[in-house]
Parts: C-alpha cells; sequence; structure tokens
C-alpha cells in the first residue's frame, strides 16, 4: 500500500468513473449520482494509504453513499408532496447499438434491486463474483447463483420483447 498520486487518481478516474456512474444511478438521479462518484474519489484522495483494490473500494463507497442518499430522499419524499420526477436515462443511444437503450434500462428496472447491482457490477463494472461478494458482503456461490438466475430473467425478457416486436 502506497500514497495516492494524483496520477493515480486521474487513472483511477479515467478507468473506474463511467462503471461508476452508471452503478449509481441505479439508486439516485443522475445529477446526484455524479455528485456520489465524485465524493467517492475524494473520500479516496483521503486515505492514507492506496486500499489493496482500489475498484472495489470505489465501487464499495458509491454503494454504500448511494443507498444512505436514497434512502434519505425517500423519507423525505414521504413527508413532503410528491413532484413527478424526471425519467432518468441511463445509456446514451447510439444507431449502432445492439439493443435499444431504453429497453436495457427498463430489463434492468424489472429486475429485483439485488439482482440488478449483481447485474450492473458485473457486466458494467467488470468485476469478479469474488469482488461483488465483497462489496455486497454475500458468499461468492450466491452471488453465481443470484447473477445466473438474473441473466435467464434478462433472457426471457429480451424473447418475449422481440416476440412481441414481431406481432407487431
Amino acid at each position: 500500500m502506497t500514497k495516492i498520486t494524483q496520477k493515480q487518481l486521474v487513472k483511477w478516474y479515467n478507468a473506474y468513473g463511467t462503471q461508476l456512474l452508471l452503478y449509481a444511478r441505479q439508486w439516485n438521479p443522475n445529477w446526484q449520482a455524479e455528485d456520489i462518484v465524485q465524493e467517492a474519489f475524494i473520500k479516496l484522495l483521503k486515505q492514507r494509504k492506496s486500499p489493496e483494490n482500489a475498484r472495489a473500494w470505489l465501487f464499495r463507497v458509491v454503494r454504500n453513499v448511494s443507498i444512505s442518499k436514497a434512502r434519505s430522499l425517500q423519507r423525505r419524499e414521504k413527508s413532503v408532496q410528491k413532484i413527478p420526477a424526471k425519467e432518468v436515462k441511463w445509456f446514451e443511444s447510439h444507431s449502432n447499438d445492439l439493443i435499444d437503450a431504453r429497453l436495457a434500462q427498463s430489463i434492468l428496472l424489472m429486475l429485483p434491486s439485488n439482482l440488478r447491482e449483481i447485474v450492473m457490477l458485473r457486466i458494467w463494472g467488470q468485476m469478479s463474483l469474488k469482488e461483488i461478494a465483497e462489496i455486497t458482503n454475500k458468499s461468492i456461490p450466491w452471488i453465481h447463483k443470484e447473477y445466473k438466475r438474473a441473466l435467464e430473467m434478462i433472457r426471457k425478457k429480451l424473447e418475449h420483447s422481440s416476440c412481441t416486436k414481431k406481432k407487431i
């Protein structure tokens, strides 16, 4: 473990920033997700020594702060009248995409939150099952089982979606 340099921090931000942002968006609006990612990097910079696995450390901080802020927002919303929320877009659409961005987001939103988190960490966060287990405080076999279950649910939703489009 060594002291974190500015160069190392920039390298980590460039490597993990967008992954962390997408991960935070599952709990928080886009503007808040950006703040959370920034907060995670500030916390990392304040560490006396570099964590063993900076990527996993950053995902864990983003997870904890995101959940905390989302809970706080839910408490506030219960105490004041709800204002219709603007739809948050997780992905940017491009003409050469293999899957529609809105469809991908809607399928992810249909997953239970624990499965969605695992899929987001595994696919977009490019985390190993061991890293996901460390972040979520679950066992590797449990993570593996739930990941397979989530992928099966996604597959069924995609098949249903393509069948529905063909009928139209």
